[in-house]
């Protein structure tokens, strides 16, 4: 199976895909049929690695069961896990991060998860009624306590337009030292993860243990953390539905996610893009 970026054309060692606006194509975060099998069908030659930003869950043990994938990058490249659980990459955000984030949270009336847990903190009091929305626990700031070595990820919540997320993505860049800050989530919600924890980095990881060439692998996703992919990987390619920023930078473009999008796009339905 073979792809061509920028007049190189090469053999497809491995794909790193996204699972969230990318995999999950019914509109109960679960895999349609046509992707499920169009996996199957390649992975006996082709090795797959879910990169996602959730956390691990027996949601993600489940798919890469039902997929027969032997590796999972979580929380955004943070934590690494194998098919039997174990975790084989951990990195943790510090105290000071974790302070100054805190703070900025607060400052802007907004609310924040430990890795992608079911409990939002936040003062703002707005945030109260929308924990049945998000299916969330709700504590005020002062509840939360931090531990060492079990911050992955922390995701900041309650903006609603995507200038704003990337307004203040942007600050909490030049404040916090050695962060990597990133939207998702259509561009509602911001996620900060270590600097050394991205998907990318996370892909080189995984293509060492292969043994593979990173230049080989092609990523499938449809956020601004997967723009982390860009120069490592052979190819990017974002979904139609992707955010503007991947949009922008991705090598190729697929279909829309819906209705079996992976397939299509595992089945060459993409074309590649000139920025």
């Amino acid at each position: 199976m073979q792809i061509t970026t920028n007049n190189r054309t090469f053999n497809i060692e491995a794909f790193f895909i996204d699972l969230d606006g990318t995999l999950f194509d019914k509109w109960n975060k679960k895999i349609s049929k046509k992707n499920i099998e169009a996996i199957q069908a390649i992975q006996t030659k082709i090795p797959f690695i879910i990169s996602t930003g959730r956390s691990y869950s027996n949601k993600v043990k489940k798919i890469m069961n039902l997929l027969n994938i032997e590796y999972a990058i979580c929380q955004n490249g943070s934590l690494i896990v194998n098919n039997q659980g174990t975790i084989i990459k951990n990195i943790t955000l510090n105290k000071d991060q974790v302070t100054k984030i805190v703070d900025i949270v607060t400052q802007n009336k907004l609310g924040f998860t430990i890795n992608s847990e079911f409990l939002i903190y936040s003062n703002y009091w707005l945030f109260a009624p929308f924990r049945f929305l998000w299916r969330k626990k709700w504590k005020p700031i002062k509840k939360y306590r931090f531990k060492e070595n079990i911050v992955n990820k922390i995701v900041i919540a309650g903006l609603v337009r995507a200038k704003k997320v990337w307004k203040l993505s942007e600050k909490i860049q030049k404040e916090v030292f050695g962060v990597s800050v990133k939207s998702s989530g259509k561009d509602k919600i911001i996620e900060i993860t270590d600097k050394s924890a991205t998907k990318g980095k996370g892909a080189e990881f995984i293509a060492n243990i292969l043994n593979i060439d990173i230049k080989n692998t092609v990523h499938i996703g449809d956020s601004e953390n997967d723009t982390t992919t860009l120069n490592k990987v052979g190819a990017l390619i974002a979904v139609k539905n992707s955010s503007i920023k991947l949009l922008n930078v991705a090598t190729h473009i697929g279909p829309n996610h819906k209705r079996g999008g992976v397939a299509k796009i595992l089945n060459g339905e993409f074309s590649e893009v000139n920025h």
